[in-house]
């Protein structure tokens, strides 16, 4: 009985490690379509990601590379825990509580006609220094498109308080990423494991006017 749980153990570990080898293969995949749409003015791509394997950042960095602009992280004066699990214990209570997560300064050009907002998805929404960026940036009179990454749950009804947080600005058609799950995560691996910079780029085509088939020369 102990050498078949010995080996079934064996057998756990290596399926694993070959389930992390494809994952980290693909993640080396670039982008094989190309960004064919029109970005309307000047863009900056702002996020916040809180996780080691940084999944928001990962999907603002693929967008920031397709449409240009700057490249803005919203940063917590006081971060949060190191351990993800004790994070979303503190961001629930934030939630429940009503209280503001203190971000540091974020600067967007003020000739800056479209914002992305990029964000985890904490209990069905935004995560807490998102809520405190939108508080006081409206973004009003722009063109704003938000962008969120999840670890299986779905984007909830982030893209509504988006439009919610945002009242005079024009809201586009979200993107929402499955992140990683935990044993992904400990291999290192993050949103790339379930959504590719083509997904992205193909989001991109489909909200800005490109069709989302061209490929790259080779």
């Amino acid at each position: 009985m102990k050498a078949i749980i010995i080996a079934t153990s064996i057998v756990t570990v290596l399926l694993v490690a070959l389930a992390g080898c494809r994952l980290f293969s693909r993640r080396r995949e670039p982008a094989t379509i190309a960004f064919a749409g029109i970005v309307p003015g000047k863009a900056a791509v702002v996020y916040y990601s809180q996780s080691k394997v940084q999944n928001t950042a990962l999907v603002a960095k693929w967008i920031q590379k397709h449409v240009g602009g700057e490249l803005v992280a919203i940063e917590p004066v006081e971060p949060y825990p190191e351990a993800y699990s004790q994070t979303l214990k503190v961001a629930d209570k934030e939630h429940a509580d009503g209280v503001e997560r203190e971000i540091k300064p974020v600067s967007i050009p003020e000739d800056c006609e479209v914002v992305f907002i990029g964000s985890p998805i904490w209990y069905g929404t935004f995560a807490p220094p998102v809520a405190t960026f939108l508080k006081g940036n409206p973004l009003s009179g722009r063109t704003v498109v938000p962008f969120c990454t999840h670890g299986g749950g779905g984007a909830g009804h982030f893209e509504q308080d988006v439009r919610v947080a945002c009242p005079e600005a024009k809201v586009l058609p979200g993107f929402a990423a499955r992140g990683s799950n935990q044993i992904e995560r400990r291999l290192g691996s993050g949103v790339e494991a379930h959504h590719t910079e083509n997904d992205v780029v193909a989001w991109l085509n489909g909200i800005f006017g490109g069709d989302g088939l061209g490929h790259l020369p080779q």
